[in-house]
């Protein structure tokens, strides 16, 4: 593990952009693929893989890597980490954590869950008034479950992490997080896309 720690941090040290953005790809796409395996469970007939969905996932995972890196190099500016020693930096250090994670949950993670139904239903090849019964049916939700998990992440990967593997980090965790996003994004579609074709004049 460490042998491949040390690779990728010397991948992303002579190519940042081009590793971060294949790594956030994969993962991304290993998200999906884990969403339609456990979606295929339990099922009479058996699903079978949708690679265009899989692919989705992969072009948004591309797509949101440099956005990320900019994102937490933005962090880390606004809100530098005094070291931990000594004893009276702890507090200083404690704080500005809690305002990267902050930041990031309030600023970020609804605009990044509104970016990602968007972005899905238009890659779907659907129109915005689908994108924004999506919103509707699923931000709210999306946004509470985010709340659950991210915040705790966060703090580890925005106070503790080296800032070198923070997309990474957030990214391997993210294939369990693009998993229900995937489940999500399936779910939404089912209960907005089917009764507008239902609804539409023969």
């Amino acid at each position: 593990m460490a042998g491949i720690l040390r690779s990728w941090a010397l991948a992303a040290e002579q190519r940042p952009l081009l590793t971060v953005v294949t790594t956030n790809g994969v993962l991304g796409g290993l998200g999906d693929v884990l969403a339609q395996a456990i979606e295929s469970r339990g099922r009479q007939q058996r699903i079978r893989w949708d690679p265009r969905r899989t692919l989705r996932f992969v072009a948004w995972g591309a797509v949101c890597a440099p956005v990320f890196r900019r994102w937490y190099i933005f962090l880390s500016r606004t809100f530098p980490l005094p070291p931990a020693q000594p004893r009276r930096n702890r507090l200083a250090y404690l704080a500005a954590v809690a305002k990267r994670v902050a930041a990031d949950q309030i600023i970020y993670a609804p605009a990044g869950i509104a970016a990602f139904f968007t972005a899905m239903a238009l890659m779907e090849g659907h129109g915005t008034d689908v994108a924004t019964a999506r919103l509707r049916e699923r931000f709210g939700p999306t946004l509470a479950a985010n709340y659950a998990v991210w915040p705790a992440v966060q703090a580890v990967n925005l106070g503790v992490i080296p800032p070198v593997f923070r997309v990474p980090f957030g990214s391997v965790v993210g294939i369990f997080w693009n998993a229900f996003m995937s489940w999500t994004n399936a779910r939404a579609a089912h209960a907005t896309d089917e009764p507008s074709k239902h609804g539409q004049r023969t």
